[in-house]
């Protein structure tokens, strides 16, 4: 029941997991109409690892601050029109080993403070020094091996 006088429903934040997507087929993908969550502030894809492209509508996330992809193993490309997420703050892209090149858009996001990369995918990081001067820019270890090593000996 909707009431006149109520404000409209604001979805915040999507998340989708990796159990979710383990039931699809491996050409899964994002829908098309993510990019009509007009008042998105939070996208979490991480662990998606069968995510092979981003909708090129994602640029239509103008309040998205916060977006994670971090191990989306089969990532291939980010879409140029992540360009367009004027309020992205964070970026999370670490363990997204099937990642070969960031789109020059990225240059555009004045308002970027941080990326979690690895050494993976820090080298991709240099073209957009001269342009985001504040962006920090934290290259995260990969020590799972590790932690499952002291698991199991």
């Amino acid at each position: 029941m909707v009431v006149a006088n109520e404000a409209p429903f604001k979805l915040m934040f999507v998340g989708l997991l990796q159990d979710t997507l383990d039931q699809v087929p491996l050409d899964c993908v994002v829908p098309k109409g993510l990019g009509d969550l007009s008042n998105l502030e939070m996208l979490s894809l991480h662990c998606c690892t069968k995510l092979q492209e981003l909708p090129e509508s994602i640029g239509n996330l103008r309040n998205l601050s916060v977006m994670d992809v971090s191990d989306c193993l089969s990532l291939t490309v980010l879409p140029e029109e992540i360009g367009e997420l004027c309020g992205l703050r964070v970026l999370k892209m670490n363990a997204c080993g099937g990642l070969q090149e960031l789109p020059m858009s990225i240059s555009e996001l004045w308002r970027l403070e941080e990326v979690m990369c690895d050494e993976e995918t820090s080298y991709m990081r240099m073209d957009f020094e001269t342009d985001l001067p504040k962006l920090k820019i934290n290259v995260v270890e990969d020590d799972r091996l590790e932690s499952l090593m002291k698991i199991v000996g």
